[in-house]
């Protein structure tokens, strides 16, 4: 009877680091694998992986204090090491045939748990630059698997250049008309859809809502689709205030179908998190991301400049004029429609694997990898 094939996906704290392994995971269950899920104790992906029927486990760790206060550095070695000790524990029960993480500080320990057990361990790193929690994962790491090209890698002999996984859905793409139809919106007016993020977006929600009545006073013709998120949803809302009756505005808190919202668009606006980035890699969609500045290490900045750089997106930081320059792109790419399809046709100059490939070669690198055990 051949033994059952066991992995541990370390993964989580954000929906940027959980999503590609609970991909990963899920693809691996159906091809008959026993994954169990590490997430940090109370994680918000509890739930996706109960309605999902996968197991996980919980650890009580925290990420590096951004602080030189002694007490706070204290209570995180002791958190570390008690996560530490939590996984070894979790690998000596489980015996997984290799550990997978994917990033944020719930990896670390489970990847130096793998070293110290001598488990084959493949971190996937996402961003187009090492978080301090990554790189410290990646000392630890048999394979690396990258999401988007780097420019700096100390890793490179043990790199591979993957991609990063997106929901299946977006397989399922139809057509700009019926995505529009689906969301009631008029089938030859420009659209651009609007978005932040999982980690804040509240001055580029406003920014928008200023850019917009902006737009629409000076008479142009467009279609706004809005998903200001739930924490800054009635901010938003009252912030639009008589505009919310128009026509060319279509304001929304969430959407879980983001597929058929990105096809609607002719370009989006929103933050640079590697999911987003793959997702806009995806569907060759033109873009003007805007990084979160407190994005670690500058990693939101890195990945808008894989596109930026190609042409494939426009990187607008967020400076003092922010609110002003925001607008005057917008109405530069409503005046100028060509340079949205330029954008467009420069995806062909993005040197990235295709999204959708990722969860393939990812499963590969971990049969792979497991063969060595």
């Amino acid at each position: 009877m051949q033994k059952i094939k066991r992995i541990i996906i370390a993964s989580g704290a954000t929906g940027g680091h959980f999503y590609p392994g609970f991909i990963v995971g899920s693809e691996l269950k159906a091809c008959g694998w026993e994954p169990l899920f590490l997430v940090k104790k109370d994680d918000m992906a509890r739930k996706t992986l109960e309605e999902a029927c996968l197991p996980y486990a919980e650890i009580d760790t925290r990420s590096l204090p951004r602080t030189l206060n002694p007490l706070a550095h204290a209570v995180f070695a002791w958190k570390i090491a008690g996560s530490l000790w939590t996984c070894l524990k979790i690998i000596s029960d489980f015996e997984p045939a290799v550990v997978f993480g994917t990033g944020s500080y719930v990896s670390f320990p489970a990847l130096l748990a793998a070293r110290i057990k001598g488990v084959p361990a493949i971190l996937h790193e996402s961003n187009a630059k090492f978080g301090l929690g990554n790189y410290l994962c990646a000392q630890f790491a048999d394979l690396v698997a990258l999401g988007l090209p780097m420019r700096a890698n100390s890793f490179t002999a043990k790199s591979r250049l993957t991609g990063t996984p997106i929901r299946p859905f977006f397989s399922e793409v139809k057509s700009k008309e019926e995505a529009r139809g689906f969301l009631g919106l008029e089938k030859n007016l420009p659209v651009f859809l609007v978005f932040g993020g999982s980690q804040g977006a509240r001055r580029l929600n406003l920014a928008v809502v200023l850019a917009a009545k902006k737009l629409s006073g000076l008479g142009l013709n467009f279609q706004l689709i809005h998903v200001a998120g739930s924490r800054d949803f009635e901010t938003v809302k009252a912030a639009y205030g008589e505009a919310l009756g128009s026509k060319w505005l279509k304001l929304i808190s969430y959407e879980e179908r983001m597929d058929k919202l990105y096809t609607a668009a002719n370009f989006v606006v929103s933050r640079s998190g590697a999911g987003t980035v793959a997702e806009m890699i995806s569907l060759s969609k033109p873009s003007v991301l805007v990084p979160l500045p407190s994005s670690a290490a500058g990693h939101q900045e890195e990945n808008a400049k894989v596109l930026s750089e190609k042409g494939a997106a426009i990187l607008l930081k967020e400076s003092p004029a922010f609110e002003a320059e925001l607008a005057a792109c917008l109405e530069d790419l409503l005046k100028e429609p060509e340079k949205i399809s330029d954008m467009e046709a420069n995806f062909t100059q993005v040197q990235a694997p295709p999204p959708l490939e990722a969860v393939e070669k990812l499963k590969a690198l971990i049969e792979e990898i497991a063969l060595q055990r």
